[in-house]
């Protein structure tokens, strides 16, 4: 069966397991499900002081005030989707370890249901985001493009955690190595800065990452009132397609033998 059958058949179910990953992760909070919206917005304060306050980088960029929040968030949104996602996804097996030996659960919904989450807790910060962009003007048919560019994002955050979840079992120090890889990535996506910034020599290093481009067209989108590069996209969806089906048959050839590991 094709990951793409598995997830259309278990539809319900996935959507049953990330309401019920919000309830359990909320519980008992004061501010409950507002936290999906208060700590965005605190990264987003933190980008601003240290790149915008100290560092100064929307002067070299002549953006300024809101503009520059706007830009900077704009790339934010989708990184914090994306790395709650790969976070949660890596470390969701291993978490669940007592259900790898169930033949009854579909394990391999484990990892989607936390990149679903990530990409939950985005939209309700982007639907925020979209609100004051329309009060700024800068809405425009471009925003047609955000539904493709959040299947992109999910089925190519799905291939690395469907892949990582395996071997997070089998080598327990990935978290420690993924939890590095992921504030290196951080700093070479052009959230604070966009791509047009980046010095000639450093180009092709934020170009060898698929954040970036995923990055680029969603500013292009939200904030240039722009349509992002269909070529580039199309070629994207391509190698996320493959890249989600090796990584799924993967997971399903080890799914047997992960049980004798946790």
């Amino acid at each position: 069966m094709s990951c793409f059958r598995m997830l259309f058949r278990y539809r319900r179910l996935i959507a049953s397991l990330v309401w019920l990953d919000f309830k359990v992760r909320y519980a008992g909070s004061r501010f409950g499900l507002l936290w999906m919206l208060l700590a965005p917005a605190l990264v987003l304060g933190s980008y601003l002081l240290v790149f915008g306050g100290i560092l100064q980088v929307q002067r070299s960029s002549g953006w300024t005030g809101l503009h520059y929040a706007l830009l900077v968030a704009s790339g934010l949104l989708p990184w914090i989707g994306f790395s709650q996602g790969l976070a949660g996804g890596t470390g969701s097996v291993l978490a669940q370890r007592n259900l790898m030996k169930s033949h009854v659960f579909p394990v391999e919904l484990l990892p989607v249901t936390a990149v679903c989450s990530g990409l939950v807790g985005q939209l309700c910060s982007m639907v925020l985001l979209l609100i004051v962009l329309g009060f700024a003007g800068s809405a425009g048919p471009s925003l047609l493009a955000l539904p493709l560019l959040l299947v992109l994002q999910a089925f190519f955050t799905l291939s690395l955690v469907w892949f990582l979840s395996c071997v997070n079992i089998l080598y327990r120090d990935l978290s420690q190595i993924l939890s590095l890889v992921t504030v290196l990535l951080m700093f070479i996506s052009p959230i604070a800065y966009t791509s047009e910034m980046v010095p000639a020599g450093l180009g092709p290093v934020i170009k060898m990452n698929p954040l970036s481009y995923l990055i680029d067209w969603y500013r292009d989108a939200l904030l240039f009132n722009r349509m992002p590069d269909l070529w580039g996209m199309a070629v994207f969806a391509v190698l996320t397609v493959i890249a989600v089906q090796i990584a799924y048959g993967y997971f399903m050839r080890l799914r047997k033998v992960l049980p004798d590991f946790a």
